[in-house]
This record gives C-alpha cells, sequence and structure tokens, in this order.
C-alpha cells in the first residue's frame, strides 16, 4: 500500500489527512525518518507548524530531503505566503498543500504524488549505469563511449551528463543542446517516452539521446533540488530501456546515495594515483558502504599502465571493490576525439579502449566472416551440384 510519512505530532492533521485519502494510502506519523520507512512508494508530508520557531523553513525541509531517499516532499503549511512557498520549492518540496485546506484539494495533490512514485517504482524499468569519478571529462567521455555502444543494442538509450560548467559529453558527441535537467523536471507531470523524443538532443549516427544538468546555459539549474533529479531518474527509467547516468558534479551525499541504490551498476573511473584514490574513495564513502553497494560497483582504471606500481590488485583492495577492469587510453587520439566531436565509439576500429568499454558493456563484438568464407562458398557448391542432378 502507498504511504504518506507525516513529520508532525498533531494527530488531527493526521486524521485529516487519513480522511481525505479515503483509505487508500496508510498514514505514518513520526518525528524522523529511518530507512526502513521508506520502502514501496511513498511521500513525505511536512508539518510547517511542527518546525521550531528558531529553525528555518528552508534548513527543515534540505535536512529531510537529504534523507528522503529521493521521495517527494510536501509542505503542510496554513500560511500561503510568497515567502514561504519560494522558500519550500527552494529547499526542495514538490508541492505545498493547505493545512486546513478541504480533503479533495489535499487528496488530489497526494494522489499526483504518489501515483508517480508508484510508476517510477516499477520492476519493468530500464537499466541505470551510475558512471563516477574525480576526473569529469574523462567520466563523460567513457560513460559516453559505453552510451553509444549499449544504444546500438536496447533503444532508447539516454545519456544523462551532470558535469559542469558545461557538459563534456555534449562537446564530445558536438550536440547543440537546449533542453536540460530543469526544463525535464518541469515537465515531469507529462513526461513520457514521445516528450523525451522530441525534447531532448539526439545523436543522429547512434541514435542515442543526451540530457545535460546545464540544459547548454553553462550554468547550474536554479530550484532544482536532490529530490527532484532523483525523482526525475526513476520516472525516465519508465521511458528508457537504457540510461547512462554521469554524476559529474554531483556531490551530495543523500543524492549520490540514492542513485547509488537506484543503479543496477556502478562504474567508479580513477587513474593510476594515490590522489585520485584517495578522491574515488571518498566518493565511495558518499554512495554508502553497504554489501549491496560495493556488489554491483566496478573499477574501472583510467590510463591503466602495467608498469605503474600502483596497480588495479592494489587499487581495488584499497577501495574494497573486486570487480576491476583496466581501461588503456591513447590520450592523442582521445583528444583529437574530443577536440572534433567524434567519439571514438563511432570509429570502425576503436582500438584495446574500446574492446575494454564493449567488455564492459556487455557487448561481444561480431564474429567475423572470413573465418567461415570457405564453408559457405563449399554450401553454395553443393546445392549447386544438387540441384544439377535433381
Amino acid at each position: 500500500m502507498a504511504k504518506i510519512i507525516l513529520l508532525s505530532v498533531d494527530r488531527s492533521l493526521a486524521e485529516r489527512i487519513e480522511q481525505a485519502m479515503n483509505g487508500r494510502a496508510a498514514v505514518e506519523m513520526s518525528q524522523s525518518i529511518a530507512p526502513d520507512m521508506l520502502a514501496g512508494p511513498a511521500v513525505i508530508v511536512i508539518d510547517r507548524d511542527a518546525i521550531a520557531p528558531e529553525r528555518s523553513l528552508a534548513a527543515a525541509i534540505s535536512a529531510v530531503s537529504e534523507g528522503a531517499g529521493g521521495r517527494s516532499i510536501v509542505l503542510a503549511t496554513p500560511d500561503y505566503g510568497a515567502d514561504d512557498i519560494l522558500q519550500a520549492v527552494r529547499a526542495g518540496a514538490q508541492d505545498i498543500i493547505p493545512r486546513d485546506g478541504p480533503g479533495d484539494e489535499v487528496a488530489s495533490i497526494l494522489w499526483r504524488l504518489l501515483n508517480g512514485a508508484a510508476a517510477a517504482g516499477q520492476g519493468n524499468g530500464g537499466r541505470l549505469t551510475l558512471v563516477l569519478g574525480a576526473d569529469q571529462e574523462a567520466a563523460a567521455m567513457a560513460a559516453t563511449d559505453m552510451a553509444i555502444t549499449r544504444a546500438r543494442e536496447r533503444a532508447p538509450t539516454l545519456l544523462i551528463d551532470c558535469t559542469m560548467p558545461t557538459s563534456a559529453a555534449q562537446a564530445y558527441l558536438d550536440l547543440p543542446v537546449s533542453y536540460g535537467i530543469a526544463a525535464a523536471v518541469g515537465d515531469m507531470d507529462r513526461l513520457d517516452a514521445s516528450l523525451l523524443s522530441s525534447a531532448l538532443a539526439r545523436h543522429g549516427p547512434s541514435g542515442l539521446l543526451l540530457l545535460t544538468f546545464d540544459g547548454g546555459t553553462g550554468t547550474e539549474p536554479v530550484g532544482v533540488g536532490p529530490g527532484d533529479i532523483a525523482g526525475l531518474i526513476r520516472l525516465l527509467r519508465t521511458c528508457c530501456a537504457e540510461i547512462v547516468l554521469c554524476a559529474g558534479s554531483l556531490r551530495h551525499a543523500g543524492l549520490l546515495r540514492e542513485l547509488g541504490a537506484q543503479a543496477d551498476r556502478i562504474d567508479l573511473l580513477c587513474a593510476q594515483s594515490i590522489r585520485e584514490l584517495e578522491t574515488s574513495r571518498r566518493l565511495l564513502d558518499r554512495l554508502g558502504s553497504d554489501d549491496a553497494v560495493k556488489a554491483k560497483t566496478r573499477l574501472l582504471v583510467w590510463d591503466h599502465q602495467p608498469s605503474v606500481l600502483l596497480d588495479s590488485r592494489r587499487m581495488g583492495d584499497v577501495l574494497g571493490i573486486s570487480a576491476v577492469h583496466p581501461l588503456p587510453v591513447d590520450h592523442a587520439r582521445a583528444r583529437n576525439a574530443l577536440n572534433a566531436g567524434q567519439p571514438i565509439a563511432m570509429e570502425k576500429d576503436g582500438g584495446p579502449y574500446m574492446q575494454a568499454i564493449r567488455k564492459i558493456s556487455g557487448i561481444q563484438p561480431p564474429a567475423p566472416r572470413m573465418a567461415f568464407a570457405g564453408l559457405d562458398r563449399m554450401r553454395r557448391a553443393v546445392r549447386r551440384s544438387l540441384e544439377r542432378t535433381s
């Protein structure tokens, strides 16, 4: 059953919400959010009257958002002042309900958010790969080549690049972009596969769709909170067969934990450098150290060099990651590909780098026809002989 988590001490408010929902959603009253409360579709309602007078509204909502696991947050308030609404939205609230308002209005808002959460939480969503790395440009290039490789196997495939101040994936694909995260969040109520295909930038040769953090503006989107991004990713999985998300500049611990929990696979890029290794360790700490996250995390050793003493095995041991994949890089080739806007994945022979990317992506190269040319000629000769004698 869908659930409404009410952060309040007012039982009469809980009863009014329960009556408005007409028994179709459970109302659970609490003063804080525990991880086990977030199972299944849920919406979190914050009672404005339960926030201490000395604490700001924005700080209270932000604190709840960090532990909300991407669930929608609604503010129940008796005052619809412009300042309160602006603070609530900027801090991550998805909507506002009147604390003493009519039941049908309350139910309409909460059911819309619950239905969206239920649809996004269905098990038939697209596969999500989360790509992280200290070097944002390297992570974006690897994520782009992975996404192009997968786009040829599963369509539609979406690449989401959150590098800032501008998208490295956009430059690598040489695509004009005008639709970003903020626009997609604003369209969530009507977002579907048809809208995505018409609004997103599309890489013609591969069919890959691209969504960037800045939307071509070169600036961070305003009014988009961690909960908005997590909810958008859940919704996008219902529209796409494959999503590759390059975390880029995202560093919010709560958001990274939620994305890590959503992801089917987590790929961490790290060069053979003690400084990048430490940065990668901090990224893993933000994801959380539970066994489920570690089990789906792979270490991709960027620009792997066998002669470097800090080898891939030692790096995996330090980070506690058992799945390690060397990723050799021809720097001149990679730089030329980025500057020309021609991804290596589009080349006929991408060399050892693309062999590693295909292996990481689970794509088997096609069997060469030359090995079967002699057998094919023999079959044709046998058929001609049979035709002559029949």
